[in-house]
């Protein structure tokens, strides 16, 4: 055998040995892989198992709560229902807020056992409308620095009051943020002169029907009120009559049995005599 012909043989068995090799390389990597897939496939079906879980807990939850507060088992019925529960925390008598105009802002502030109003005016640069979370951002500037306070209007202890001016300010944005950026007579809005109209105001106007309801409903209560008192008063005379009248009843039946019980005693002490004088005479004639 050639030299030649030998390398080649090492050669081959060289190149089978590393293919063998390569093969179970592959395979073992080939294994790896498919556990790991399958583990985290499993972890994560777990993981979306349990999520879909809760999901449809919490959608049972929201459900049932809303069918609970108006039967109508849907997101409407839940809106509905905290619209309800907001609506009596929501004041009724704010003024008509928009962004540019002054405001005097009146914050009650209790400090031990004493409660005082501080004042707070400033130019409103922004609104946030969220219903009984409603807030208004009122910024002034107070010497030479600019201070910004976020008021909730529905809150009871603040109070709104308008400052009017001469004119009627210009503001063409829904937030003045650009305002902040402003020194001195820069940070004042334009304003224009606007004629005054004779006659209440549509907010007067507004709030005098909404004083006329009160009063109304006012009225209504009291009378329902006084009514109720008087039903509830006639039914305690109703009562009393009748425990009295019963109490007479009973009265007057136990002096009949107690005059019953004297009469048959009377009767019975009236016959005791003629009994025992009966058999004296027996025994005389015997």
């Amino acid at each position: 055998m050639s030299s030649q012909t030998l390398s080649m043989m090492m050669a081959n068995v060289r190149i089978s040995s590393a293919t063998g090799t390569s093969k179970s390389t592959t395979t073992t990597t080939t294994t790896r892989a498919a556990s790991l897939s399958a583990k985290h496939a499993n972890g994560n079906s777990k993981v979306f198992y349990a999520n879909s879980l809760s999901l449809n807990k919490s959608r049972d939850s929201v459900a049932t709560f809303s069918i609970s507060a108006s039967g109508s088992g849907t997101k409407k019925g839940l809106y509905q229902f905290v619209e309800r529960v907001n609506s009596p925390q929501m004041k009724d008598d704010l003024i008509p807020f928009r962004v540019g105009m002054t405001v005097k802002v009146g914050v009650t502030v209790t400090e031990g056992n004493k409660s005082r109003v501080q004042p707070y005016e400033g130019l409103i640069i922004g609104i946030h409308r969220a219903g009984v979370a409603s807030t208004i951002t009122v910024r002034k500037s107070l010497q030479g620095f600019g201070v910004e306070r976020i008021f909730p209007i529905h809150s009871p202890l603040c109070s709104f009051q308008e400052v009017r001016g001469a004119g009627k300010p210009i503001a063409r944005r829904s937030k003045l943020y650009y305002l902040r950026e402003r020194v001195g007579k820069n940070a004042k809005l334009k304003s224009r002169f606007v004629a005054k109209k004779e006659g209440l105001s549509r907010w007067q106007v507004k709030q005098n029907a909404l004083i006329a309801e009160k009063e109304a409903a006012a009225a209504e209560a009291a009378r329902v009120q006084a009514e109720i008192e008087a039903k509830a008063k006639a039914e305690e005379e109703r009562l009393q009559a009748e425990a009295e009248a019963k109490a007479a009843a009973e009265a007057k039946a136990k002096e009949e049995e107690a005059a019953a019980a004297a009469a048959e005693a009377a009767a019975a002490e009236a016959a005791a005599p003629a009994e025992e004088a009966a058999p004296e005479t027996e025994e005389g004639s015997a």
